[in-house]
């Protein structure tokens, strides 16, 4: 039987998430398990996290397989996996984190008549400080309607900027085994190209309301921690470049609402890297600034620049951070009142 859809799941150190992962995929449909492709990528654990899968593998062996390699990182795993995988599509699964498995029976099934680029679902997060849950849930779509990349306006449709999250997008397999290897490896923050990866590559997509992924928060380690965002935050640099490098290599070459989104994604992340940078300890920013803004001077001065790039060459670098916090200290008040507004 063909495998109508793989998931591919990195594992490193986590022994105590990695048994609810893997049981979350188990459908209790029979025919259904069987079109499952679950490609489990052990990056070198240290802990017993392997054992765990290894398991699982031994009691489902047509529909589970552990991959053992040396450590490559997140993006090495996402890599070999992508590789791998031989089902129609494809969703990746961080190993702390879960499906649903009544809604993901019932994505398997609309999946069996699915022949789009790329698939959007709902995702929730669950926050293990308070025990609580906040769902993420695509708007402005109608579900099972076709769209077609080239026309749909993605950049100005509201609210649907978080819908090309690893937690939302299912792919065309080969679409994505086409461009490996596509993510940096040894670094964090490998996923930064997924930002974009799905509407550059593609040219038709399909949402469905169904809430499948649960992304885990409160994990110690966990890449969105100030303290360890901070400490490995010359690897978004690298991950940027790389992305960049990407995109400009393969943005569409017709003047299509696709280009059109390609481009404004291409400069959102030279410009607002500056940012980003700013927000960090002076010190900091001002070792990261100079070294992020000699990169765009030299490989991408084509990008019309922002006023806070503006002001960063302007000003000197004391005088800048003053007006950068100003700046931004501004724009929040701004939001605030016009949401204030609107109530």
């Amino acid at each position: 039987m063909s495998k109508l859809l793989s998931i591919v799941i990195p594992v490193y150190k986590v022994e105590d998430y990695i048994r609810k992962c893997i049981e979350s995929l188990i459908v209790p449909d029979k025919e259904q398990l069987e079109l499952l492709d679950i490609v489990i990528v052990n990056d070198g654990t240290p802990d017993n996290s392997a054992v765990i899968a290894k398991e699982y593998e031994a009691k489902y062996p047509s529909i589970i397989r552990v991959i053992d390699q040396e450590n490559r990182g997140h993006g090495g795993a996402w890599n070999h996996g992508t590789e791998l995988a031989v089902g129609k599509f494809l969703f990746y699964l961080d190993s702390d984190d879960w499906f649903d498995t009544g809604q993901f029976s019932k994505l398997i099934s609309k999946l069996q008549n699915t022949d789009t680029d790329f698939v959007l679902v709902n995702s929730q997060t669950y926050y293990a400080a308070t025990n609580t849950y906040s769902p993420s849930r695509i708007i402005n779509l109608k579900e099972n309607e076709i769209y077609n990349l080239e026309t749909f306006d993605w950049l100005h449709t509201p609210q649907i900027g978080n819908a090309i999250y690893i937690t939302h997008c299912i792919f065309r397999t080969t679409l994505l085994q086409k461009h490996l290897p596509l993510y940096v490896e040894k670094v964090r923050y490998d996923d930064i190209i997924l930002e974009g990866l799905a509407i550059i590559i593609s040219r038709t997509f399909v949402y469905y309301d169904l809430c499948i992924y649960n992304y885990y928060k409160g994990r110690e380690g966990q890449s969105y921690d100030p303290k360890v965002y901070a400490k490995n935050y010359r690897d978004v640099s690298t991950v940027l470049k790389a992305t960049l490098a990407f995109l400009k290599e393969n943005m569409p070459q017709e003047q299509t609402k696709r280009r059109e989104f390609g481009i404004d994604l291409y400069n959102s992340f030279v410009t607002y890297h500056y940012d980003e940078i700013s927000r960090q300890p002076k010190g900091f920013a001002k070792e990261h600034l100079k070294e992020w803004d000699e990169y765009v001077r030299s490989e991408r001065n084509e990008v019309p620049l922002t006023k806070v790039v503006k002001m960063y060459r302007a000003l000197p670098f004391e005088l800048y951070i003053i007006w950068f916090k100003i700046h931004r200290f501004r724009n929040r008040a701004i939001r605030w009142i016009k949401r204030k507004l609107k109530k």
